[in-house]
């Protein structure tokens, strides 16, 4: 959504001064002490920390990794702590990592709301959260940015192109520095095309199980062709759908001039509650479908606010949906 009378004025190129500090760093901190909930048991790489359906070599010690809140006592190492005087806990060969992949929408339409709730920023902190918790949890993560400049490759989606541009893999807690400037270079133009995104990453990264989606989901065909394609690929996937407050409830009466920031199609419309009931029956039909997608490909869809302050998301909002629970 776009207008003259709304917040156009709110450039793209303004959105680098909103990037340099994405999360406080005693929210990280805390989010250390969190993980993302599995469905199931994993197969994957050794080393890692969630269980595995395969049998054999259950005592076997496999390596050390830094304690961190919420990891089992038992399980620490109280000799090289008296070596030492750090925390180390033992991981095992029945343990694996999971490969978990994040698609990024960074097409124009989520450079969209005042700093307090913009679209993208929004989506980049708990983006930032979620990966803190991943890797902090011994997983491997890859994100994908679908839209934006700076594209590996093109590809037609809809009106206009959409690029796509994949991270190097982060592999432990040690990443997370690598991880956080990755987010921060992000641009958000052009079209997401998160289906043709998906099905060119998927050809470089083998072992995914994983796969978490930030993006406003406007184009539902392309969003219901990603969700056959990850199903294809065994892939659980999550849906963060982001939406800013006034996509939830718009305000206003009178004249205004809608632009779409992807296709650059303009409207006029008049706003008036005829208009706003007519558009929250489209909305509730919009969610319906999508839920409806889910269904049938094994997704699942979480509705967001970026208006909704970051921590608060990450902490209550995303728990409740059984998203993120705290370890132990």
């Amino acid at each position: 959504m776009g207008g003259d009378k709304a917040l156009n004025s709110f450039a793209a190129g303004n959105f680098y001064l909103l990037t340099q500090d994405l999360l406080d760093a005693n929210l990280l901190k805390r989010l250390e002490g969190y993980r993302l909930v599995r469905q199931t048991p994993v197969y994957g790489r050794p080393g890692g920390a969630r269980r595995s359906l395969q049998k054999g070599g259950a005592v076997e010690f496999a390596d050390y990794r830094e304690y961190a809140p919420g990891d089992e006592l038992r399980r620490v190492d109280w000799k090289a702590y008296a070596r030492l005087g750090r925390l180390y806990v033992k991981e095992f060969l029945d343990e694996r990592q999971q490969t978990v992949l994040f698609l990024l929408d960074v097409s124009a339409s989520m450079d969209w709301g005042g700093p307090p709730a913009h679209k993208g920023r929004y989506a980049l902190q708990i983006a930032a959260g979620l990966g803190t918790c991943a890797l902090a949890g011994s997983d491997r993560l890859a994100v994908i940015f679908a839209g934006g400049e700076g594209k590996v490759k093109e590809e037609t989606a809809g009106n206009g192109k959409a690029g796509w541009r994949i991270s190097p893999e982060f592999k432990s807690r040690t990443a997370l520095p690598g991880f956080w400037n990755f987010l921060r270079s992000a641009n958000f133009s052009g079209s997401a095309g998160l289906a043709s995104s998906l099905h060119n990453v998927l050809k470089l990264v083998r072992g995914a199980k994983s796969l978490y989606v930030f993006s406003d989901l406007y184009d539902l065909p392309d969003v219901q062709e990603m969700l056959r394609l990850a199903a294809g690929r065994g892939l659980a996937v999550t849906l963060l759908h982001i939406l800013s407050p006034e996509e939830r409830a718009p305000e206003g009466e009178g004249e205004y001039l809608l632009i779409d920031p992807e296709s650059g199609a303009r409207i006029e419309i008049t706003l008036n509650p005829a208009a706003y009931l007519a558009y929250t029956r489209r909305l509730e039909m919009f969610f319906r479908e999508l839920d409806s997608s889910c269904r049938r490909w094994g997704g699942k869809r979480v509705l967001l606010d970026s208006g909704e302050a970051a921590a608060d998301t990450l902490f209550k909002t995303l728990p409740r949906a059984g998203v993120l629970q705290p370890r132990g």
